[in-house]
């Protein structure tokens, strides 16, 4: 019973508040990450959580075994990545008026920018979806969108996006946009936040 206490004591101690505090992960790559509470809480989602069982590089582990990494630990990467890319441009290019909340954007849209990778990863949607439907005009791109607004309303997440500052009718627009990317030789192309996706979707094309 004693035992059984203590075990209660730290689920109600720690098990809810997991999602909601800053942690560090070690990343074989770069070191220590940072991850914010946002991030965070949509890493525990059942939708990113898959990501765990399919493979970077498709089914190139069966002749080169070292080569197992995962779209979990990638998507991690990214999203580390494409955070550190606008808080430099933020601090170096002022005129571009860059703000706390574009970072965020920029972060989840890294972080989520393969959740609609199907098995065996490009191997899915170049072989796969080809020989099945050829007729099919499916890009894991726009699946990932769709992934990310499914994640989202799944998992009661706009009232923790809220909470930090996000605005959801423009900047889950962004997110969407800079996921898919947008054509940077339109003139028209209208993004919701400082018109800044033209700039920051190259940064996840091809990732």
């Amino acid at each position: 019973k004693k035992i059984t206490g203590e075990l209660l004591n730290i689920e109600e101690k720690y098990s809810l508040k997991l999602s909601t505090e800053v942690k560090v992960v070690n990343d074989s790559i770069h070191g220590h990450i940072e991850l914010h509470p946002l991030l965070v809480k949509i890493i525990d989602t059942p939708q990113f959580q898959r990501l765990r069982h399919i493979k970077q590089l498709g089914g190139a582990y069966w002749v080169f075994p070292g080569a197992s990494h995962n779209r979990f630990e990638h998507s991690i990467g990214v999203a580390y990545l494409a955070g550190c890319m606008v808080k430099s441009l933020q601090e170096k290019q002022p005129e571009l008026h860059i703000t706390n909340r574009d970072i965020l954007c920029v972060t989840i849209a890294g972080l989520c920018h393969d959740l609609g990778h199907g098995p065996f990863s490009h191997l899915f949607d170049k072989k796969f979806i080809p020989a099945v439907q050829s007729d099919a005009k499916w890009k894991h791109e726009e699946a990932s969108v769709n992934m990310f607004r499914h994640m989202v309303k799944e998992n009661n997440l706009e009232p923790l996006m809220v909470s930090y500052g996000l605005d959801m009718e423009n900047d889950l627009t962004f997110i969407d946009e800079l996921i898919k990317g947008v054509d940077t030789k339109e003139k028209d192309v209208q993004t919701p936040v400082n018109n800044n996706c033209r700039l920051l979707s190259p940064a996840y094309v091809n990732v």
